[in-house]
């Protein structure tokens, strides 16, 4: 049960944060919202980590090959997507709180992320919900 319940909390921590990134979508804050449409997908991706056994406290930025690694023997297509969309959030990790050097300016978050950036960062985040969902789901966790 010590996996199962680490899953259900990540999985419960990655709603909120699908919540704030909506909250904060509605009130224009973008970066805030790619910020937790991202935070959304990596705790998600770690509820399913814990729901296959394996402990996931530490990952830094190997998160999507302990992903895969864990499925290895039980991958399925739209496990694709999930890597896909760790993928692409891994140009706003950063981008969406602090400022940056782009092309010899400094930007800050908010001159570098829009709302269409915030739309899609918040459909992918939805996205990879509904697949963590449905597999938890299986596995009788949530």
């Amino acid at each position: 049960m010590f996996y199962e319940r680490f899953a259900k909390k990540y999985f419960e921590e990655a709603e909120k944060d699908l919540r704030r990134a909506f909250k904060s979508l509605k009130e224009g804050d973008f970066p805030e919202s790619v910020f937790h449409s991202q935070q959304c997908v990596e705790k998600a991706v770690k509820a399913m980590i814990e729901a296959r056994r394996k402990y996931v406290y530490n990952h830094g930025p190997i998160l999507g090959t302990v992903f895969s690694d864990a499925f290895s023997d039980d991958w399925r297509e739209e496990f694709d997507v999930i890597l896909d969309t760790m993928g692409w959030f891994t140009e706003y990790y950063t981008r969406s709180r602090y400022p940056f050097l782009l092309r010899g300016e400094i930007v800050s978050p908010d001159e570098f992320i829009d709302k269409e950036i915030a739309d899609e960062a918040l459909k992918k985040a939805k996205e990879v919900m509904d697949i963590a969902r449905r597999y938890l789901q299986e596995k009788g966790i949530v």
